[in-house]
């Protein structure tokens, strides 16, 4: 009974797996289009706040050394975290604009 039991599994293998192949081929673009823009958010977004973070502890280093050129400090820190944010809205655009406009 148990050689049976394996061999009606062995012989239903192939049958679940072209269940499964037919499914995994009925993703289309949209769906692919929708995983990817995530994927380049999640690292858009990373890559943001990495560099937020090391701009951040470059100002303050800076302002820990010399606390009398606070006043062109702050401005480059500004400017520069202005710089690094628009890198995620444009990022954020263009998935906007490739996933909710339809083609």
């Amino acid at each position: 009974m148990f050689f049976t039991a394996v061999a009606a599994l062995l012989v239903a293998a192939p049958a679940f797996a072209q269940d499964t192949a037919a499914q995994a081929s009925s993703m289309d673009t949209a769906t692919w289009v929708a995983i990817t823009s995530g994927f380049a958010m999640a690292i858009a977004s990373a890559a943001c706040g990495y560099a937020q973070s090391k701009a951040t502890a470059a100002a303050c280093e800076g302002l820990a050394r010399n606390p009398g050129a606070r006043p062109g400090i702050q401005f480059s820190l500004i400017l520069a975290l202005v710089l690094i944010e628009s890198m995620a809205l444009y990022t954020f655009a263009i998935i906007f604009a490739k996933v909710v406009v339809p083609s």
